[in-house]
């Protein structure tokens, strides 16, 4: 119960882990996969540490094999270079974990003493296989930092099951692409993946939009329609800004979970999905359960697997690689070419704080390849902080709104003053909140169902 077989094709490695730990554990040895699954049948160890780029055999091809045939034994990748593919891939065949070399003998410890603690209470775990073809470029996940390394690990988890999931981040930091990759490794990835924003849908159209409706269900509806839930049968539905709901929707979603159901607006035909639900939001949900906005059984319905994803500005070991990816992306369509960025250019991309996360990162680059004057990305093409004016509403004053208003000679200047400074504060508070209603609403101190009214009365932009 205590022997471990270490893996790698380097004896230095094997043997700086025997003088380390042999005090702790039975170590027996190999150098590939080919090796270590021989081994594994003479000498039955209860954990395996196991190198990934290795001769004859590697680690996740060892792995997939040594899963099948011995459920019960925890595999643990190590690996010098880091991948977020791999370590998806690694924690999909069913490692226990994956660890980035050089690695700290007491992270190391740590990790083998919950491995062989799994094996004491369990006795055996049962790891669920499949050949998964390559990722395909546009669900990629770009990044070595451990947090973005340990996002990969999760993603490579929940993609063994087809329960809820729910991801957890500021606005900009990619969650459309994790809930994409979850369903690029699951047992869904070839049935239809179908994205709603939840925020970008008025109240009275978003019940309609998820579980259809039919012929003569409301005035305007000429002909039955098809729902998403319907649609996304044996598929994965993914629910962007799910505190956004409508309550009364929560119901009926939260239905869906519970036993897989739902009618369409006007009907009373109960029709099944088999629909996988990914949601994401950058709302804290449980402050909101306590506000009333959300209901509580739904969002525990949803929380079964957080994935919290971290701002960009926690990783800034990403940022560089980020930026050679968008820069080879857009500079190939540029004539000439832009190949490159410089070093220069990447410190003050690190030293920024990104507010909006990897799309603004996205923008700033989509720009600077247009504005490049040679065939590398150089700190004057980079501007981060460009003026918001144009994307706010035009500042003014009390007293020129005022003079304004009375030279139009408007029946009802009072109402016209009080319509232009709600709408300015209203636009202000969207901005703030990066488009959330719930947050802008809570700015302003005022419930959502009346901000909306507002939104639609003055006819303010819904950011």
């Amino acid at each position: 119960m205590r022997k471990i077989l270490v893996v790698d094709d380097e004896d230095t490695v094997r043997y700086a882990f025997r003088r380390t730990f042999e005090d702790e554990y039975e170590i027996c040895e190999a150098g590939n996969g080919e090796e270590a699954l021989a081994t594994i049948e003479t000498d039955c160890p209860a954990v395996v540490l196991m190198d990934i780029r290795m001769p004859a055999m590697d680690g996740l091809t060892a792995l997939k094999i040594l899963k099948q045939k011995f459920p019960d034994i925890q595999v643990i990748l190590m690996t010098a270079y880091t991948d977020t593919d791999t370590a998806m891939q690694a924690m999909k065949e069913g490692a226990f974990d994956y660890i980035i070399k050089p690695f700290d003998n007491s992270e190391i410890r740590q990790i083998l003493e919950k491995a062989f603690h799994l094996v004491r209470l369990s006795g055996r775990v049962q790891s669920e296989t499949a050949d998964v073809g390559e990722s395909p470029e546009e669900d990629h996940i770009i990044g070595k930092s451990p947090a973005i390394i340990k996002v990969s690990k999760l993603v490579g988890q929940l993609a063994q099951s087809d329960l809820p999931a729910l991801i957890v981040g500021e606005t900009g930091v990619g969650k459309e692409l994790i809930a994409r990759a979850i369903v690029q490794y699951s047992s869904k990835a070839s049935g239809p993946f179908m994205v709603v924003n939840c925020a970008s849908l008025p109240d009275a159209l978003i019940e309609s939009e998820l579980f259809g409706y039919e012929s003569g269900a409301f005035t305007g509806a000429v002909k039955q329609r098809i729902g998403r839930f319907e649609q996304c049968h044996d598929g994965t539905l993914f629910l962007d800004e799910v505190g956004e709901l409508p309550v009364q929707v929560q119901a009926k979603v939260l239905r869906v979970l519970q036993d897989g159901t739902f009618e369409r607006l006007g009907g009373n035909q109960t029709i099944c999905s088999n629909t996988r639900i990914i949601a994401a939001t950058n709302c804290d949900l449980e402050s909101m359960v306590q506000e009333g906005g959300f209901r509580l059984d739904l969002y525990h319905r949803l929380n079964v697997f957080p994935l919290i994803i971290p701002p960009l500005r926690d990783r800034p070991d990403d940022i560089p690689l980020l930026a050679e990816y968008f820069v080879s992306r857009y500079g190939q369509n540029i004539s000439p070419p832009v190949v490159g960025i410089t070093e220069a250019a990447i410190e003050k991309l690190i030293e920024y704080h990104w507010p909006g996360n990897v799309r603004e990162l996205q923008n700033v680059l989509r720009r600077a390849v247009v504005l490049a004057r040679s065939t590398l990305v150089t700190v004057d093409d980079c501007q981060m902080e460009i003026s918001a004016a144009s994307e706010e509403e035009e500042t003014f004053s009390i007293d020129s709104l005022i003079n304004e208003t009375f030279q139009t000679g408007d029946s009802s200047p009072y109402q016209q003053v009080i319509a232009k400074v709600e709408c300015a504060l209203i636009t202000k508070a969207l901005l703030l909140s990066q488009g959330s209603q719930v947050k802008a609403a809570k700015l302003l101190g005022i419930n959502r169902v009346t901000l909306r009214k507002k939104i639609a009365t003055y006819s303010c932009p819904n950011l």
